[in-house]
């Protein structure tokens, strides 16, 4: 787990780039350890807000608890004041991104959505690193991390 200097500067780091939010997660995470998701929040003038709810336990794939994800996570963003969210799925493996990687990404940006919750980012980290994966191409960008 991070040090206290590290949080304390990623609290006064902003995150404006598809980088900074790669930079992020891998600072706050450092290495998968076993799979589940990461929520990040992000305030107005893209610093991290101290908090990080990590959600474990999830379905292999997205089912109807999508929406209770979703509305958990709308609740917190609204009760912090946060702008954005980052989601981080942690998961051990090779750095491919999997079937199942894109129907998580696609089920919660579409959540996400209907919530009015504004999603910065997704990104996958894996033992090799971390990638940020866009839906509006089906790219994933590995991160220099």
């Amino acid at each position: 787990m991070p040090d206290t200097d590290v949080l304390d500067r990623l609290e006064r780091t902003t995150v404006r780039t598809d980088d900074d939010v790669v930079d992020l997660v891998v600072a706050l995470l450092e290495r998968p350890l076993r799979r589940q998701c990461w929520v990040l929040f992000l305030a107005a003038d893209a610093v991290p807000i101290r908090l990080v709810v990590p959600i474990a336990d999830l379905p292999y794939q997205p089912d109807d608890h999508v929406e209770d994800f979703a509305a958990l996570v709308a609740d917190v963003v609204q009760q912090v004041d946060a702008a954005e969210v980052v989601l981080a799925w942690e998961r051990p493996g090779s750095r491919d991104v999997y079937p199942v990687d894109w129907e998580w990404v696609d089920a919660m940006a579409c959540a996400l959505d209907e919530h009015h919750v504004r999603l910065r980012g997704q990104v996958v980290l894996h033992d090799a690193g971390a990638a940020l994966v866009e839906l509006d191409d089906d790219e994933v960008t590995e991160a220099v991390a």
